[in-house]
């Protein structure tokens, strides 16, 4: 056995131990350490079976809703588009393509996304843009992934790199106080685009609870006026503008 196979099986078996004690974050940074080292050795089977374990931990401790239908068409904007967690399926990027800037934290998510749109490492806490360089920004379930005590500086960053009456739009999820069963929460989602239909999941460690009146306060806070929202079901979204000043 090689020294990589014998690294990803030891990552495993620590990954689930960390799960069985309620150490989530562990066995996530684990799991996508094994899932690194495994697509650099070129095997095939050990692939396999790093995705196999990732779906016994997280199936076993995830919470899942019920499948939620999400409409979907092109943002209207002429000018450019940031959109703050692009990486995976990358939804805006399908619809607006080169007009979108996609940022993400993790760079095989950027690597993985397949659109027009061009892919930066960055973490939305710190954006290195210019002021006012973006006509739109949107969050298409991924502030979701960020802890609470970061939704803040986000949108303060946004709001910064927004131009004036920029609009900021966001998609997310209702997260209710945790279920003690479980310790993952996930969203199933069909997302309805034009010409195609994308059936997925998100799913992040329930350590936190949120809901539109949250996004709301953010928006108030920061220098955004509410100019549309919907509820339905378990997902929201808010349209927010850039107020003047």
């Amino acid at each position: 056995m090689g020294s990589e196979q014998t690294h990803v099986k030891k990552l495993l078996a620590s990954a689930m131990q960390n799960a069985e004690r309620d150490r989530l974050k562990e066995a996530a940074k684990k799991l996508q350490d094994a899932r690194q080292i495994a697509g650099k050795t070129k095997n095939l089977e050990l692939q396999k079976q790093v995705q196999a374990q990732a779906a016994e931990i997280f199936g076993k401790f995830r919470y899942l809703t019920e499948t939620q239908t999400v409409t979907m068409k092109p943002v209207k904007t002429e000018g450019l588009i940031l959109d703050v967690g692009g990486g995976g399926e990358g939804i805006i990027g399908k619809l607006n393509g080169r007009q979108v800037v996609s940022i993400d934290t993790s760079e095989e998510e950027l690597e993985e996304t397949s659109n027009d749109s061009l892919k930066v490492v960055m973490d939305a806490t710190n954006l290195k843009f210019l002021p006012e360089s973006f006509d739109a920004c949107t969050a298409f379930f991924s502030l979701m992934y960020v802890p609470r005590k970061n939704h803040l500086k986000v949108f303060s960053q946004i709001h910064k790199v927004l131009k004036r009456n920029g609009r900021f739009l966001l998609w997310d999820v209702k997260i209710p106080d945790r279920n003690k069963d479980f310790r993952v929460f996930a969203v199933r989602l069909k997302i309805k685009l034009p010409g195609e239909e994308v059936e997925t999941g998100y799913g992040t460690i329930w350590d936190k609870t949120q809901d539109i009146d949250d996004f709301r306060q953010l928006a108030a806070k920061t220098g955004f006026k509410v100019a549309n929202e919907w509820c339905k079901n378990d997902v929201f979204f808010l349209e927010m503008i850039k107020k003047r000043y």
